[in-house]
């Protein structure tokens, strides 16, 4: 009898692991990588991923939470030795680098492309794009602005400034010595240059509202060694050495810094982005702040409208490795469909919508200023889309133009070096 019940044990056991092991071997697995966000969005895209799996029992998905500076390096990493993710959130500027090398997928041979990039707003579904074909679909956009302190502005009777003499003369009233001491302790403006490719971000928004540009339309020639470029850089330059209004430790200043700085009441004037209600919220709760376009020089004032500023996008690709690409394509759509883009009207994720039904939806608005990003997404240009250019931003673009601001180098020098180790990368000699 025992060894009957003993027999009958193991064939329980047996059966059901067989079981387990059939159903499990019919499950299709995705790997999700989800760089950066805020605490709100990640939230948010956990709870996302569980609906969907929800709703797609055949289909497992498994999140990553990534490291948004560890882009490049995981997915080259990972993508060489054939891992790595089948969906991921990456910035779009890589829909060039890493499309040209082939490592993701264009979405738009998947049959329904036509129909789906109807949901989003044109201008920012070409973010994703790289020569003839679209890498991704547009996650969350954003756009550079000032934004500005409003106590520290009502204190002075103060308004935000329109041009860029009108910039300069406010950031230098509101750089103060405010115990008496000699010493400043409230400055008109500061800039992130600790993250080099921060720091070009913030340097771009003035070159742009100028109407200078970085690279030709064939993308084969460097555009930005020119008195466009010049007078944007010689305005911050003459902000930080002549009137002593830009923080003097701008160089090591991470995020960190910026939003220290600004939310503690220390500087008036930065250059951001949608994230700062959140930031504001979470470091200085009720803190005034004004949203405006970034200013623009004194003979385009009637331009102050329309005068494009830098835009930003994050996107959502397939890697071309992909076994599964259809799953992974429902599973992108899904992370970016109409409904899903809601949400971001509906709470603070520290950054924008890109569907046209979001953006333009009569519901209440998440954060102040909102319509302030609404027209300045309907202008704003990203980076030219060229697999080396985001090298070019943090490795030429920052680096000269910090050496120009604090004098290390003239304008026009610091801009000619620049150009020249652009166009050498352009043209593969470096």
């Amino acid at each position: 009898m025992k060894r009957l019940l003993v027999i009958c044990s193991i064939l329980v056991i047996t059966i059901a692991f067989f079981l387990t092991c059939g159903t499990d071997s019919n499950i299709i697995k995705i790997q999700f990588w989800a760089f950066g966000g805020s605490p709100t969005m990640m939230k948010w895209t956990k709870e996302r991923v569980a609906s969907f799996n929800q709703k797609h029992p055949v289909v497992q998905v498994i999140q990553g939470q990534k490291s948004w500076n560890m882009i490049r390096e995981l997915l080259y990493t990972n993508f060489s030795t054939g891992t790595g993710p089948d969906v991921m959130r990456i910035h779009a500027n890589y829909a060039a680098e890493f499309g040209e090398s082939g490592h993701l997928y264009p979405v738009n041979n998947f049959p329904d492309f036509d129909s789906v990039r109807t949901w989003y707003q044109p201008n920012l579904f070409e973010a994703c794009r790289y020569k003839d074909n679209y890498y991704g679909l547009p996650g969350t956009g954003m756009a550079f602005v000032l934004v500005c302190n409003q106590e520290l502005f009502n204190k002075e009777g103060l308004t935000p400034p329109k041009t860029w003499s009108e910039f300069r003369a406010t950031a230098k009233k509101l750089t103060k010595d405010l115990d008496g001491d000699g010493a400043i302790d409230q400055w008109g403006m500061t800039l992130l240059g600790g993250d080099r490719g921060g720091f070009s971000y913030r340097l771009a928004p003035f070159i742009l509202k100028a109407g200078g540009t970085f690279l030709s339309d064939d993308l084969t020639k460097v555009t930005f060694n020119n008195e466009i470029s010049a007078g944007a850089l010689q305005l911050l330059t003459d902000m930080y050495q002549k009137d002593k209004s830009i923080t003097p430790g701008f160089l090591a200043y991470s995020h960190t810094e910026i939003n220290d700085l600004f939310c503690g009441k220390k500087v008036a004037m930065a250059i951001e982005g949608p994230w700062m209600n959140f930031v504001i919220q979470e470091k200085n709760p009720g803190m005034g702040f004004m949203s405006v376009p970034v200013p623009v020089p004194d003979d385009k004032i009637d331009q102050y409208d329309t005068a494009p500023t830098l835009q930003d996008m994050v996107m959502i690709a397939i890697s071309a490795h992909s076994k599964h690409l259809n799953e992974a394509w429902q599973l992108t759509k899904y992370l970016r469909n109409e409904e899903a883009d809601m949400e971001w009207i509906r709470q603070d994720m520290g950054a924008f919508p890109t569907t046209l039904k979001a953006i333009n939806s009569p519901e209440k608005k998440p954060f102040p200023h909102f319509d302030v990003f609404v027209h300045e997404l309907q202008y704003a240009k990203p980076w030219p889309a060229h697999p080396k250019m985001i090298t070019i931003v943090r490795n030429v673009i920052a680096p000269y133009g910090q050496k120009a601001i604090i004098g290390e180098l003239t304008v026009e020098k610091a801009l000619e070096l620049a150009a020249k180790e652009a166009q050498d990368i352009i043209e593969g000699n470096k």
